[in-house]
This record gives C-alpha cells, structure tokens and sequence, in this order.
C-alpha cells in the first residue's frame, strides 16, 4: 500500500510509539479502504464487531444508550482508531456505538488480523501497549474530572485538550461527554465570550 495515503494513520501511530515504515507496511498490508458517510453506525451494542478502525479523514463518537439517552464517553478524529471494546479484548458483543460525526476516510483491519500481528511483530505490540494504557490513563482522568472539577472547568479544559472538535462536533454530544446539559454549556460558552 502506498504510505502517503495513511499519513495522518501514520502520524497517529507514532504519536505512541516510534513504529518503524517496514512494520507499518506490514500492518497496512491487511488494510481495508471504507469511505463511509457521517451518521454512519461502525459498532452497535449488542453486535459483535469483526474490525478495528483507523481514522485517516473525520471523526467519530462512542457513546452508550442509558435509560434511552445517548451518553458520549469518547470522540476519535483523525489518526485515531475505534473499535467496540469487548469485540476487541473478548471477542464478544460491544455494549457502546462508534458513530461517524463525518463523511470519513478509514483503513479497517480485522481484529484477527491485528491480534496475530501483536504475536508476531513486536513493533505493533508495543504500540497497542502504548495507546491502550494511554487511553486507560485518560479514561481514569475523565472520572477524576467529573468528580473534582466544576462543569465550567471541565469545559475549558476540554477546549485546551480538543481546540478543534469544537467547530466539528454537535455541541449535545459535547454536552454529553463533559456530564452536563447542552443548555448549559450554552450558558457557559456565552459567559466565556465576555
């Protein structure tokens, strides 16, 4: 496969670990090209999900359906990757949706696939090593926050981590994410302006 179509994949991807071309190549070897349209639904709870996706244009939501509410607990943009959690480490059916907030680009690869390659290329293990305990670290971080941080602190720092999901991201699932009604984050964003 030609690399430079993955740059923002291959950016991603380094952005964890030093991930050399040749074990790239051999990852991309088994990519699947998928230009899907926004809204499009990659994962849904219940259904087991045979991929891992990796965003080279757009971005996407995980949320979950609580009580029938929609409650986003993750945003993927580009050089990124989603997946349903349990497809991923048990092989068994996802309890969230990944939904497309735009008409994306992404290179899929069958989860088989990929947990062959952490057996065989230590380049790729590390890596999955590396983003999973990152986003382990984020995840007990977003716990924290909503636990010890005012709504308008959460938001000011999702501004700070997330400058450009702001003009790309339907405010309710910001909203959503940060634990808090869209209604009042409207207030919130009005007296920031000021």
């Amino acid at each position: 496969m030609n690399l430079t179509k993955l740059e923002n994949i291959i950016k991603g991807i380094r952005r964890y670990f030093p991930v050399s071309d040749t074990s790239i190549n051999e990852l991309a070897q088994h990519f699947m090209e998928q230009s899907l349209p926004k809204h499009h639904l990659l994962t849904r709870a219940g259904v087991k999900d045979n991929y891992v996706y990796f965003i080279e244009q757009g971005c996407s939501r995980t949320f979950l359906l609580i009580n029938g509410k929609e409650v986003t607990n993750w945003f993927s943009k580009e050089g990124d990757i989603t997946f349903s959690s349990n497809a991923l480490y048990h092989r068994t059916p996802g309890f969230e949706y990944v939904q497309l907030l735009e008409d994306s680009l992404l290179y899929v690869i069958p989860i088989d696939t990929l947990n062959n390659l952490y057996q065989t290329n230590i380049e790729i293990s590390n890596w999955s090593r590396v983003i999973h305990q990152e986003v382990l670290l984020k995840m007990q971080t977003l716990r924290l926050d909503r636990l010890s941080l005012s709504a308008k602190e959460r938001y000011e720092k999702f501004l700070v981590e997330n400058p450009d999901l702001f003009n790309r991201v339907n405010l309710g699932f910001i909203a959503s994410y940060l634990g808090m009604t869209q209604q009042h984050l409207s207030t919130l964003r009005s007296d920031l302006r000021f």
